[in-house]
């Protein structure tokens, strides 16, 4: 029989999404002096990440025994960390402690929508429903609620046992719906799934089959093993007292009535039991079908019992994990992936990002998954995104860029426009990144204007702040200077781009010089335009007063001059490589004038090969720069540091 796993009802598929409680305002900080709350309140706005000032604050709001300050902090803490299923549990106990049993029902509510798969607050929450003697019915759903998203849990035996002695002990059940959850629980490979075989076979043992077995089951039994004796008959071998057991039951219908034929049949039924040794052959054949499930669920659960052995800490904390258990996991996963069944992949995911909900890329991960052909659509995967960039990894650019990036690649352009904004206005203001991002989401989507006006924009802020010589400001000219050339085809666009830059920075920024010369060479422009710019950079005139040796204007350029040597050689590297003999003696004899020292002096038949080694030298001179200016000009990534000033 195959393995079946708890049935998901319509509104359990989709993750409802972490609920946000009220959060701590301003309004809700205690304002009384020498409260030893405010301290603690002003720590964890500073940084609402570090886990033990909250703690701390936690602490020193119980202890005040105010119910309105400890729900404030409880309120914010399990806002920023909602999967601290024990937090939940102090929470509904002041709550019960302070202001009575009326809010531990909407404590326990909240928690179980911001962490639907936890097994410990639906448990709770189901066990509060039945102290406050709520209808059995609603206590049913709420375990239900839990099994659905939560069921197959390794460790769910917990949520099972509870709802298993509800129907057992609390007068509300039946013995078939005990068999029934026994029946369901069965099918799920649990870490305590033998438990349950023998909890079955206890409870089944010595009971009527009518009394434990489903009636449509029971019909279909009774027609496979061959029905009951007839009607008047006695069973082969039934005793003297099944026998009067009969005639009673007969002489109590005598009228014919439907009352005479059912306990007649009973009587029948005892007979047929006694005669097989006390196990009526029904009962054997529900319990040889609920045995081939448990046998096919155990092999199953051999399967994962090796991924199950290796989870160290199935709960969220905020330490890291080590490495093993995060290799586990992705290990764990692509064989659930691998076996193709969504709702068992999905729960695995949901089971993975407790522990793991502080790496993102177990997040993007599972939107990849849900996006494919494989998983749940787009709704699942944006559902996935969202709750990583709204709640779990919400200081991670990565995430938000993700999240941008999926929705651009559904076609909700706005909502990618608004991702990028968050990220520019709250997560990271002034990563360059995002302001490459952004334009060149504008460009795709065919606002080519609007994707100018946010590098235009970016480099006058970056003005404002650091200086048109910083790095910032010569990383956007070189990708705005990429995206008009190589994405739009605009060379002089591009190269306007360039010369404003170098204009705007008195030519101070180095990265502009070499984004400018190997734009030029990669656009194939003339070797006389190539040394244009060299000799803009190298001999231009700008309004420093030069303090040594002599210029023709003179005054000093504001670019360093290990910058402005590295330059002048790659002229002399260029004219060597495309260049004609005349060029090449005037590009080596313009870096000697200009850097005389670098050069290296001295006359006698090596000299001009000790001048060329001189500049090849300068030439190789800083190689990490000026690659990383080449590959900014070509649209490409560049090293880190550049991109967070």
């Amino acid at each position: 029989m195959p393995v079946m796993s708890v049935t998901l009802s319509g509104d359990a598929r989709a993750h409802p999404g972490v609920g946000t409680p009220p959060s701590a305002n301003g309004d809700a900080r205690p304002k009384t002096r020498g409260c030893p709350t405010v301290p603690l309140w002003d720590k964890v706005r500073a940084d609402p990440a570090d886990f033990n000032c909250w703690t701390a604050l936690i602490g020193a709001a119980e202890r005040t025994e105010d119910v309105h300050k400890i729900r404030a902090v409880y309120d914010a803490f399990l806002a920023e960390f909602p999967l601290c299923y024990g937090y939940w549990k102090k929470y509904a106990d002041a709550e019960s402690r302070l202001a009575g049993i009326d809010g531990v029902e909407h404590v326990y509510e909240r928690a179980t929508h911001a962490f639907p798969y936890s097994i410990d607050l639906w448990t709770q929450r189901a066990s509060h429903a039945i102290a406050m003697r709520r209808d059995a019915e609603k206590v049913r759903e709420l375990f239900e609620s839990g099994l659905a998203y939560a069921g197959t849990d390794w460790l769910a035996h917990p949520l099972w046992d509870a709802y298993i002695h509800f129907e057992q002990h609390s007068g509300c059940g039946s013995p078939v719906h005990v068999t029934r959850l026994y029946g369901r629980v069965l099918r799920v490979p649990l870490k305590e799934l033998d438990k349950y075989w023998a909890g079955f076979e206890t409870f089944v043992t010595n009971r009527s089959p009518s009394a434990v077995i489903p009636p449509e089951e029971l019909r279909a039994i009774d027609a496979a093993v061959g029905g009951i004796p007839p009607k008047g008959a006695t069973a082969p071998g039934a005793t003297a007292a099944s026998r009067l057991a009969t005639d009673a039951a007969a002489s109590n219908g005598v009228d014919g009535g439907d009352g005479a034929e059912e306990a007649a049949e009973a009587a029948a039924r005892a007979a047929a039991t006694e005669a097989a040794g006390g196990s009526d052959p029904r009962l054997l054949r529900f319990r040889d079908v609920r045995f081939e499930t448990y046998r096919a669920t155990l092999a199953v659960r051999a399967t994962r019992e090796p991924f199950e052995q290796r989870v160290k800490r199935p709960y969220f904390h905020v330490k890291p994990l080590d490495d093993a258990q995060l290799a586990n996991w992705d290990t764990y996963l692509d064989n659930e992936e691998r076996a193709g069944d969504v709702s068992s992949v999905t729960r695995l995911y949901e089971r993975c990002l407790v522990p793991c909900a502080s790496y993102s890329r177990f997040w993007l991960r599972y939107a990849r998954w849900q996006a494919s052909d494989a998983g749940q659509g787009v709704a699942a995967a944006r559902a996935a995104l969202q709750r990583a960039a709204n709640v779990f990894c919400k200081r991670d650019v990565e995430v938000h860029f993700a999240l941008a990036r999926f929705e651009e690649a559904v076609g909700d352009v706005d909502a990618a426009r608004a991702a990028y904004a968050h990220v520019a206005d709250d997560v990271a203001p002034g990563l360059l990144r995002c302001v490459v991002e952004r334009a060149n989401l504008e460009r795709r989507a065919g606002a080519l204007d609007v994707a100018k006006e946010t590098y235009e924009r970016a480099m006058q802020v970056e003005k404002s702040r650091e200086g048109a010589g910083s790095k910032a400001y010569g990383v956007l000219a070189c990708k705005y200077a990429a995206m008009l050339h190589e994405a739009c085809g605009d060379v002089e666009g591009a190269r306007k781009v360039y010369e404003r830059a170098a204009e705007v920075g008195d030519g101070a920024n180095a990265l502009v010089w070499d984004g400018w010369l190997n734009f030029e060479r990669s656009v194939g422009a003339s070797f006389a335009n190539v040394r244009a710019v060299v000799e803009r950079c190298c001999d231009g005139v700008f309004d420093e007063p030069r303090t040594s040796g002599s210029h023709p204007s003179g005054l000093q350029p504001r670019l360093p001059e290990r910058d402005r040597a590295r330059i002048s050689s790659a002229l002399v590297e260029y004219a060597d490589l495309v260049g004609t003999t005349e060029q090449l003696a005037d590009a080596e004899r313009a870096h000697e004038r200009r850097f005389p020292a670098r050069a290296g002096g001295g006359g006698g038949e090596d000299g001009g090969a000790g001048r060329k080694r001189s500049a090849a030298a300068a030439g190789v001179e800083d190689v990490a720069a000026h690659h990383a200016a080449y590959y900014a000009q070509r649209g490409y990534q560049l090293p880190a540091q550049y991109y967070h000033q």
